[in-house]
């Protein structure tokens, strides 16, 4: 029994000695942290607007399907993603900008009717 407190003290020695050269810590500092969220963020938000219904129709009709979108979106590299992220961001938020030709149509045909067709 005394043999095997022995190997077993030496074993724990030797861990003791060779632990702190092989185990490193550091600080990371809060900017390292923050990149790393919003390039997550930015690669997420680049799978929702590929995995979106009506982009999976334009794709289809690309001729490539939203699984192989997908793909390339995680074969992208992040300063890809970011830079097609920030597009994403700066597009319009509805339809196209014709809408206003739209309205003016709209209310010329309501007045058309209110006015002349007395």
């Amino acid at each position: 029994m005394k043999q095997f407190y022995k190997v077993v003290s030496q074993i724990l020695i030797v861990c003791m000695v060779w632990t702190p050269f092989s185990i490193q810590a550091g600080m990371i500092s809060t900017d390292q942290v923050v990149a790393g969220a919003q390039d997550q963020a930015n690669r997420d938000k680049v799978i929702n607007f590929v995995t979106r219904g009506d982009v999976v129709k334009q794709l289809e009709t690309l001729g490539l399907s939203a699984s192989t979108a997908k793909e390339r979106v995680s074969a992208m590299t992040q300063d890809e993603v970011n830079r097609i992220a920030g597009k994403i961001d700066s597009l319009p938020a509805g339809a196209d900008s014709g809408g206003w030709i739209a309205a003016v149509l709209i209310i010329g045909l309501i007045i058309w009717l209110v006015w002349y067709k007395r």
